[in-house]
C-alpha cells in the first residue's frame, strides 16, 4: 500500500479524533457514581464510566490541562482530559470535596466539605492542606474576589454566607441572606456577590465590602446556580424548582428574561459561540440542550441518575 496514502489516512483519522475530542461533554451522574461522555454533534451518550462516590462538581485547572472532578463521598479528586473525558489520575485524601475552586492568583485551592461542615484551604500546587476551617452547617458553593483576598461560601444549613480571609485563613464575617443559599458568583467589577436563594425565588445581591444585601432579584422558585454568558454583561441562573433558567444583567442588576428548562435545572455549560446551553436536569436523568437564539429546548439527552456538573472544553468565557 502506498505510504503517502497510509499517512493521509492516519492524518484524517487523527483529525477526526481531535474533532470528536473537542465535541465531548462531560456529565457527572452524582446519584449513580458515574460520568457520562456525550457527543455534542450527535447528542448521544458515547460512554458511561464508573468512578468514585458522589461526583458533584467539576472545574478545569487554570492551565486547562486537566478537568478536576470532586468526588465527595470517596474523598478524592479525579483528573480527566478536558477534551476527551479520559481519566488521567486520581488524588486521594482530599476530605469530602463538594464544591471546589482555585483562587484567581492560583495560590490557593479551596474545597467545601458539605457533610463535615468545613472549608478546607490547600496550597494550589501541590495540594497540601494549609487550614481546615470549621463552619456552621452545610458549606456549599464558593467564589472569590478578584484580588484573591477572600473566598465566599454559602451555608445551606444556616441560611448564611461567610467570608474567609485567605491570607490569615480565618473566618472574617457571616451574613444571613435567605433560605437555603446555594450558588454564589462575583460580578465582573468585583463589586457584588450574587447568591441563589434556593429555598425562595430570588437572587440576593450583596455588597460584600459593607456586608449588606442591596437588592433581591426575583427569578423563580429554587434559584440555584450561576454561569456567566461570556460577554461580561450577563449571567445565567438556574431555577431548580421553577424549571426555568433566567438571565440577569450584571450592571442593572435586574432580570432580563427567563425560559423553560425541565426536570430540575442545575449546572450549566454554554458553547463558545453562545448558541447552545447545556443544562443538567437533575430529576429526570437527562441533559437538556437549549437553542439560545430561540430559547427553546432542542435536545434531551439521557444520562445517569441525578446529573449534576457538566463541562465541555469549547465553552464561553467565564466572565
Amino acid at each position: 500500500m502506498n505510504l503517502r496514502f497510509i499517512c493521509s489516512v492516519i492524518l484524517l483519522l487523527g483529525g477526526a479524533a481531535n474533532a470528536l475530542a473537542n465535541n465531548v461533554a462531560v456529565v457527572l451522574n452524582s446519584g449513580e457514581n458515574s460520568i457520562s461522555l456525550v457527543d455534542r454533534t450527535t447528542y448521544a451518550e458515547i460512554e458511561r464510566i464508573s468512578v468514585g462516590r458522589e461526583p458533584h462538581h467539576l472545574m478545569a485547572t487554570p492551565d486547562d490541562q486537566y478537568l478536576i472532578v470532586a468526588e465527595s463521598a470517596s474523598n478524592d479528586l479525579l483528573f480527566l482530559d478536558p477534551k476527551t473525558g479520559a481519566i488521567k489520575m486520581r488524588l486521594d485524601n482530599i476530605s469530602d470535596p463538594y464544591q471546589i475552586g482555585f483562587s484567581p492568583n492560583k495560590k490557593y485551592f479551596v474545597a467545601t466539605s458539605l457533610r463535615l461542615h468545613r472549608v478546607d484551604i490547600y496550597g494550589g500546587t501541590p495540594f497540601r492542606v494549609l487550614k481546615r476551617i470549621e463552619t456552621p452547617k452545610m458549606p456549599s458553593h464558593l467564589t472569590f474576589d478578584r484580588d484573591s483576598k477572600f473566598v465566599f461560601v454559602t451555608l445551606q444549613g444556616t441560611d448564611q454566607v461567610i467570608a474567609v480571609d485567605l491570607t490569615t485563613q480565618e473566618l472574617k464575617w457571616t451574613l444571613p441572606v435567605g433560605k437555603q443559599p446555594a450558588g454564589i458568583w462575583m460580578t465582573p467589577d468585583d463589586q457584588y456577590l450574587l447568591v441563589g436563594i434556593m429555598g425562595e425565588d430570588n437572587v440576593a445581591v450583596i455588597d460584600w465590602r459593607t456586608q449588606k444585601i442591596v437588592k433581591n432579584i426575583v427569578t423563580a422558585k429554587g434559584a440555584h446556580n450561576f454561569l456567566p454568558m461570556g460577554d461580561g454583561q450577563r449571567v445565567l441562573v438556574s431555577n431548580r424548582v421553577g424549571n426555568t433558567v433566567s438571565i440577569i444583567d450584571y450592571k442593572a442588576l435586574n432580570l432580563l428574561e427567563s425560559f423553560a428548562v425541565p426536570g430540575g435545572p442545575d449546572c450549566m455549560e454554554l458553547s463558545k459561540d453562545g448558541k447552545e446551553l447545556w443544562v443538567t436536569s437533575r430529576w429526570i436523568k437527562r441533559v437538556t440542550v437549549v437553542d439560545m437564539t430561540t430559547k427553546q429546548v432542542i435536545r434531551s439527552v439521557p444520562v445517569g441518575k441525578s446529573p449534576h456538573g457538566v463541562y465541555f472544553f469549547d465553552h464561553a468565557a467565564r466572565q
